[in-house]
């Protein structure tokens, strides 16, 4: 029953994202087409795409995201209002999830080191397009999957850790097929993915927890660092002068969930030292 239930939350989950991806294709030739139409040469054509990218994969996300819950509802499940998925949003997020995002930024930013650039500050646009982007590129993932949650279920739950790490891998692969990585980014993304699974807890419903690390780590990185997974340090005003590769990524996630987790204990230890001397 329950490696039943595993299996068809991932079928759905790949499902959108397939869903996803044909958008992303479908809505880039549209866009294409009509340029073509008008006889614009092939470089006007990829700096449209690439201007555009941000709004064709949203687009594409919600899209997907509408056909999904479409399908659902012809298919008779009870599905929460939209009243009722805000009432279980507005809550105040854990520690861990402001703790987490700082000690992350401040961790990648002091080992990657950070360099200026004045000629991206004009850019207010494309900044506060990057903001936005990432920000509804995950939160729409979670949306999806807190979606699923609710649907697929709710008499049994299944392995959470299995469950998690197929969801990523399908992220993963999807952003693969809609993204071409030219920037190196793919370590980046999976990093965030997998630290908003894991904060989203056990349900994937503690949404405050992931629109919180979405504000304050990924969507700065990229807007304002250049971890633009769609358009890198193009238009931002600072850049990393390294990207760090995956070994210092896993080393940062470990250090910043550690350091939450067991922050008391160290405390604790700290002041014990500090009162026998």
């Amino acid at each position: 029953m329950t490696s039943g239930n595993l299996f068809k939350n991932i079928r759905y989950y790949a499902t959108y994202q397939l869903l996803y991806v044909a958008l992303v294709v479908i809505l880039s030739s549209i866009g294409a087409f009509f340029h073509f139409l008008l006889n614009h040469e092939i470089s006007i054509v990829e700096s449209w795409l690439h201007n555009n990218s941000w709004e064709i994969l949203i687009t594409s996300k919600l899209i997907s995201l509408f056909l999904l819950n479409r399908w659902f509802s012809m298919r008779l499940y009870e599905l929460k209002s939209v009243r009722e998925l805000v009432r279980e949003l507005v809550s105040w997020p854990r520690a861990e999830a402001v703790v987490v995002p700082v000690f992350m930024i401040l961790g990648y930013l002091s080992i990657a080191k950070v360099s200026m650039v004045p000629q991206n500050l004009g850019y207010w646009y494309y900044h506060i397009a990057s903001f936005v982007g990432l920000f509804l590129f995950f939160g729409v993932e979670f949306v999806v999957i807190a979606y699923l949650d609710d649907v697929l279920n709710q008499k049994e739950k299944p392995n959470v850790i299995l469950m998690g790490l197929a969801f990523t891998a399908i992220f993963a692969a999807a952003y693969r097929m809609s993204v071409p990585d030219y920037y190196g980014l793919l370590p980046f993304v999976i990093l965030c993915f997998s630290s908003l699974l894991y904060l989203s807890g056990r349900s994937f419903k503690s949404w405050s927890n992931v629109v919180c690390f979405l504000l304050l780590f990924v969507a700065p990185m990229g807007a304002v660092f250049g971890l633009d997974p769609v358009w890198g340090n193009d238009f931002s005003p600072a850049r990393v002068v390294t990207k760090l590769g995956a070994p210092f990524l896993a080393a940062i996630w470990m250090i910043s969930f550690s350091y939450y987790k067991y922050r008391l204990r160290l405390l604790d230890y700290g002041r014990k030292l500090f009162t026998l001397r």
